[in-house]
């Protein structure tokens, strides 16, 4: 957990919403560490005192961390669901609806989703603390002095007092809390995840979590009741079971990121090296635009042809080869990606917003280098206000802290850079709202009318505005206003999801050419190995 912290401003752990998780992991762990001092120190206390411990723990304590770590599941929905928005027209997702301040319900539809799912959990904690603390008072097997009649403690030897503390109906309401949200939500969230197929390994931990939680509750009673399991409680006592599933939780939501960093890590070095290697005079040019300089346009240089031949510059509308593994590590360059982008950036778009979850990179990209392109350098005022005014609808959607839905990783000097410039302006165009904690990992939804799209538009096309700015423009609004934030955001597009862009589409390809040659013969996926191999890649 602590390696996961230093690093949580990394792309693929700031986008899970680490909080979220660890709080839960918190809770499931000191349950669990409980639970194993419970039985060897138990046998030194009360006897009706030790299960009392266990009681209240196993009603809140442990449902508390259950239900915060689904929760922390679910975001995985949540931002598959909002990142769609990168593939299609419209380049925001709509609000839960209007009028959020005179109606509360409209308040609630519009919560960020953690704020969200923590008041329904919060709600749900009520009633099992107050369905928990009532069956205690009313079970006399807790207290001999006050309670239902006929719920007294039962067995005339300890062994049987024991199997009647450990039983009853007052357990029964943390039982059906682990039923809800083990054989409820999670297989809907199970079946809801399946078809997802992410880079970073989200969702095989969701996958695993909700999987390895399932046996836990149907095991525990078994083992309760189940007089053939009297042998095997002896060494292997009921709740284990559960503790198991605990044991596997942590090891998917902790390892499972950790081994993606690590991952990243050895992507990032190939990276730099394939770009110092074959592109160094080309990643200098691309991370220090000029205003002479037009954006993505691929150098003119003989070093274009090797990388890219001459029979794949083809022209937009045909689709471009340019991912043969002959190229080997040619491709991860600034120039590879910079060709990809000014010629055809859709199929990047959409691995990034489907697969990467960082479509806000690619359409900031192809949003900027349209901005440039319509950039006059002898402007008249009309003209300057108008890219003022797409400029700002640039920073609304994807740079402001407080109204961009997924802003971009940037760092604090140069957030507060643009702010000087946009910011006194995106207030007087959308109105006031409560800025974004930095340490926040959560993913807002901006419920202005004003920065929604209010007619179709194509994703990099910046030339139907939805925004017209009649106020004062700052003198220091020029074409370099975004320069530093596309060269960082070039780069981080460059040592992310480029990589995992570029293998994906030689997989394709060989997989493509593999089932060709293959068609009609034995390895054409009906036999049995095969057709596991395929249930494989598709779980991971």
């Amino acid at each position: 957990m602590a390696f996961c912290w230093y690093n949580r401003n990394l792309p693929i752990l700031k986008i899970r919403g680490l909080p979220l998780s660890f709080f839960a992991i918190g809770f499931l762990h000191m349950y669990w560490i409980l639970a194993q001092l419970v039985y060897p120190i138990g046998q030194t206390m009360p006897l009706v005192l030790a299960y009392d411990i266990q009681y209240f723990f196993m009603g809140l304590w442990f449902p508390l961390g259950v239900a915060l770590f689904h929760a922390s599941n679910l975001r995985f929905l949540h931002v598959a669901r909002l990142q769609k928005q990168f593939t299609g027209p419209a380049r925001r997702v709509e609000s839960g609806c209007n009028g959020a301040k005179t109606s509360w319900l409209c308040r609630l539809r519009n919560m960020d989703h953690t704020t969200r799912s923590i008041m329904f959990i919060a709600l749900g904690m009520v009633i099992q603390v107050l369905l928990t603390v009532g069956m205690w008072l009313a079970c006399r097997k807790y207290h001999p002095t006050y309670g239902i009649p006929g719920t007294e403690l039962r067995g005339e030897t300890l062994l049987e007092q024991l199997v009647d503390l450990s039983r009853g109906w007052e357990w029964w309401p943390s039982v059906l809390w682990q039923v809800i949200w083990t054989w409820i939500i999670a297989p809907i969230l199970l079946w809801r995840a399946w078809g997802i197929r992410d880079t970073m390994g989200w969702r095989a931990q969701t996958i695993g979590c909700c999987i390895s939680n399932l046996h836990a509750t149907p095991m525990f009673l078994v083992a309760l009741y189940a007089p053939v399991f009297q042998k095997v409680n002896k060494v292997f006592t009921p709740s284990q079971w559960i503790h198991l599933s605990i044991f596997m939780f942590e090891i998917f939501t902790v390892f499972v990121p950790a081994f993606q960093v690590v991952k990243f890590w050895i992507q990032k070095r190939k990276t730099t090296r394939s770009n110092e290697k074959w592109d160094s005079p080309l990643q200098t040019a691309g991370l220090t635009l000029s205003p002479q300089t037009e954006p993505f346009t691929p150098s003119s240089s003989s070093t274009e042809h090797w990388i890219f031949p001459t029979a794949t510059l083809t022209k937009k509308s045909k689709p471009l080869d340019i991912f043969s593994e002959d190229l080997g590590d040619r491709l991860l360059t600034m120039s590879a990606l910079e060709y990809v982008l000014s010629e055809n950036p859709q199929p990047l778009q959409e691995f990034s917003a489907l697969r990467d979850f960082s479509g806000e990179n690619i359409a900031f990209l192809t949003s900027v280098a349209k901005w440039r392109s319509c950039w006059a350098t002898q402007s008249a005022d009309d003209q300057k206000r108008k890219m003022y005014s797409d400029a700002l609808e640039i920073y609304i959607d994807y740079i402001s802290p407080r109204d961009a839905e997924f802003p971009l990783n940037l760092s604090f000097a140069e957030i507060k850079r643009v702010e000087r410039i946009f910011e006194a302006a995106a207030r007087s165009v959308c109105g006031e709202q409560t800025p974004i904690s930095p340490t926040s990992f959560d993913i807002e939804i901006a419920p202005f009318s004003c920065c929604e799209a209010s007619s179709p538009v194509e994703l990099n096309d910046r030339n139907a505005s939805r925004i017209h700015y009649k106020g004062e423009i700052p003198e220091v609004f020029c074409l370099t206003v975004f320069d530093s934030i596309q060269a960082h955001i070039k780069y981080l597009v460059l040592t992310n999801t480029w990589p995992r862009f570029v293998d994906e589409m030689q997989a394709k390809r060989r997989q493509s050419c593999e089932t060709a040659n293959s068609e009609g013969t034995w390895k054409s996926g009906s036999t049995i190995t095969n057709k596991i191999a395929q249930l494989v890649r598709q779980i991971f």
